[in-house]
């Protein structure tokens, strides 16, 4: 067996952990990837999440539909986190053979999105009346800028 195998035992411990622990987080970032099939998007977070890492693949409930989504816009994201305990036996294994702390695994779930940033959100905060995104209302919006 070479080294760079996770033993049969180990994999099963972890595809069967119990998600037992519920928080609900929030971060801004943009869409890495968007797997529609499997209703899953990958999102690159500018903050560090509670447990350490910058990009979290977060499964997409029913009633987000992953069309609405667009890959390198800035959203603000809210979604429920679940940790699951590893059994200490697996801890001390993935520790001794692969140097990989870890005590527990997580699964993240969309529950919300909103843009930031983009000029649309811009004029709303600033007062100035928004325009549809026609050709008509973008015509708009740039003669304004240049007054």
């Amino acid at each position: 067996m070479s080294t760079e195998e996770i033993p049969k035992w180990v994999a099963e411990e972890i595809k069967n952990a119990k998600f037992d622990h519920e928080e609900e987080w929030s971060g801004s970032g943009y869409i890495l990837d968007v797997n529609k099939e499997a209703r899953k998007i990958d999102v690159q977070f500018y903050e560090k999440l509670p447990e350490g890492r910058y990009i979290a693949t977060l499964d997409l409930p029913e009633s987000i539909d992953p069309n609405s989504l667009e890959l390198a816009v800035v959203y603000l994201f809210r979604f429920k986190a679940f940790r699951a305990s590893l059994n200490p036996k697996v801890v001390s294994f993935l520790k001794e053979k692969y140097s990989v702390n870890m005590d527990s695994i997580y699964r993240f779930e969309l529950k919300s999105f909103e843009k930031m940033g983009d000029e649309g959100q811009e004029e709303r905060t600033t007062g100035l009346e928004a325009t549809p995104k026609d050709a008509s209302g973008e015509e708009e919006e740039e003669e304004e800028r240049d007054e």
